[in-house]
């Protein structure tokens, strides 16, 4: 009875102790997903700068062409949707079509950083667990090898890295998801900024 209880006990630590090794591995994984992740969206918004007080400049200066050039080469489809909306006679209907193309704009902009948001509030608490299982595959072991300190400071160690990796992927995908967020936000508004400006320099010529 009693060794049918020790293989029992050593099972069930044994299957804690691999479940705590797949949570490191998927972690490090998650680590490599945030990574491309944020490597993707810097490329984008670097692919996206919007210079916003040189192409003021050049409509206070009246180089409308220069300025509709520049658009057309830093933001394709910006561009599209000021020749779009250039074309509306109604200013509601105008201001539509370009809502239109921001929800586009922002929606592409986004993409990913929810997937960052969640890796920085779930990884912690998914490397907690590990650590808790760490920590039972430790005791199991104190109890198995009758105090063999060694072996049970090792597995300590272990358990903990799993805290330690679980707060490294969360804290730069927070850092991340809250510096793209301003991106995000700040680009739209010098787009409306730059939407608006255009209209009323384009009105004056």
């Amino acid at each position: 009875m009693s060794a049918t209880l020790f293989s029992m006990e050593y099972g069930v630590i044994l299957i804690f102790e691999w479940m705590a090794r797949v949570i490191l591995v998927g972690l490090i994984g998650l680590s490599i997903w945030s990574v491309q992740i944020m490597l993707e969206r810097r490329r984008f918004f670097k692919s996206n700068i919007v210079p916003m007080e040189d192409l003021l400049s050049l409509l206070r200066s009246g180089k409308k062409q220069d300025f509709e050039k520049e658009v057309k080469k830093l933001n394709p489809a910006f561009s599209d949707s000021l020749g779009e909306i250039t074309t509306i006679k109604e200013r509601d209907d105008r201001d539509q079509i370009f809502k239109i193309f921001l929800q586009r704009f922002r929606n592409q902009a986004q993409q990913g950083l929810p997937v960052l948001g969640t890796l920085g509030s779930t990884t912690p608490f998914i490397g907690l667990l590990g650590t808790v299982m760490g920590i039972i595959v430790s005791f199991g072991k104190l109890s198995e090898d009758g105090g063999g300190t060694n072996a049970v400071m090792l597995s300590l160690a272990e358990a903990l890295i799993l805290t330690a990796v679980g707060l490294i992927v969360a804290i730069p995908a927070v850092i991340a998801f809250n510096y793209f967020n301003r991106k995000v936000k700040g680009l739209t508004e010098q787009l409306v900024t730059l939407k608006d400006s255009y209209l009323i320099y384009r009105k004056e010529t």
